[in-house]
């Protein structure tokens, strides 16, 4: 058996919460409420935690009035170590460093985002765009892979550390950085939904429900998809600089197709084109996340041979499967009104007569 630190197991869960909910947002807006379907969302995801690899090995030190170390080959430990110097001992050029971290991200991304979906979407078949990005995905994790200059390769950086690491209490850091991904997450989500409920959000639903009807309207379709692709990788990229603060790692592996396959769970679970329903199913796959990491390491100290961390995958295929079988719509479905135009007219118009039948 083994000791849990409740405390310590929440503070994570609602630290993997905050950046899985950033991803799911991201995802929902896409697909949920534009109906365009990305399955290369670990490619957005990436470039936010390439982007915290570079500017925390490259900008971090510059910002402290220091000359900065190659990370990578004979140096890395030099560079290591004053990585981990800086963020001890010059908070203010690990918040400024951070700031920029996720500006440079979303905008990247962002820019990926609308690129790529402006070109692929001008086609008839939307789902083009999907195999583009899945492939897309794995062809730049395998270039940055073999790239020894980004993130030294397979070998990945680490000592990317989150920004209250000049605490120098791991307990009182992980609580702050908590608070800061969750509070990343509560600003997407308010920011979607002010976007869903506007007339460009109800656009984007009414070209999900029927494109030939808005195209018809004189709506300019390809642009909507790609001005969406921009906003939903741009917050998909903020997530992916929180999860390598996380982690305190940058390493390809953790940005397969896998991860992709984990996002598109949480929002079917929760709900697709409910962003409510995108915070629930990402509250519950980093419960589940946690739940199988403590019973991989139970098992593991108990001698068995069985390999749970699998068993993850498994599980969330079938939740998917049994999601789109039994309750497509979510364990949250989406909501048939998007404004409250509706309430604000059974106001103005007051209570109505009952009639009477004859």
């Amino acid at each position: 058996m083994i000791n849990i630190d409740i405390g310590a197991t929440a503070i994570a869960i609602l630290t993997l919460f905050g950046i899985y909910s950033l991803m799911a947002i991201s995802l929902n807006l896409e697909y949920g409420v534009a109906g365009v379907p990305n399955f290369g969302q670990a490619l957005f995801v990436s470039i936010g935690a390439y982007v915290a690899g570079l500017t925390y090995t490259r900008v971090l030190p510059l910002l402290a009035g220091l000359e900065s170390i190659h990370p990578c080959g004979p140096t890395m430990g030099q560079a290591l170590q004053l990585r981990s110097e800086i963020m001890a001992t010059q908070p203010l050029a690990g918040f400024i460093n951070l700031a920029l971290t996720l500006l440079i991200a979303a905008l990247l991304s962002g820019a990926v985002g609308f690129a790529v979906s402006y070109v692929t979407l001008r086609l008839k078949e939307e789902w083009f765009l999907a195999l583009v990005l899945l492939v897309g995905g794995e062809t730049v994790r395998i270039v940055v892979r073999g790239a020894d200059d980004l993130i030294c390769s397979h070998n990945g950086i680490s000592g990317v550390a989150q920004p209250f690491y000049f605490l120098g209490d791991a307990r009182s850091g992980s609580l702050l950085f908590m608070l800061l991904c969750v509070a990343l997450a509560l600003i997407a989500y308010v920011y979607s939904q002010r976007l869903v409920r506007s007339p460009f959000g109800r656009m984007l639903k009414g070209l999900r429900e029927n494109e030939a009807v808005t195209r018809g309207l004189g709506k300019g379709i390809s642009l909507a998809r790609a001005q969406i692709m921009l906003i939903g990788s741009g917050i998909a990229a903020l997530g992916g600089v929180l999860f390598a603060l996380n982690t305190g790692f940058v390493n390809t592996n953790d940005y397969v197709v896998t991860l992709t396959l984990d996002i598109w769970v949480m929002v079917v679970l929760g709900g697709i084109g409910n962003n409510r329903g995108a915070l629930l199913g990402a509250a519950l796959i980093a419960i589940l996340d946690r739940f199988t990491q403590v019973a991989a390491i139970t098992l593991n100290m108990s001698g068995s041979e069985i390999e749970f961390n699998y068993v993850r995958f498994i599980a969330f295929g079938l939740i998917l499967l049994l999601m789109l079988r039994y309750r497509p719509a979510g364990l949250l479905p989406e909501s048939p009104l998007t404004t409250n135009a509706h309430e604000v007219i059974r106001r103005a118009r007051g209570p109505q007569p009952v009639s009477k039948r004859a």
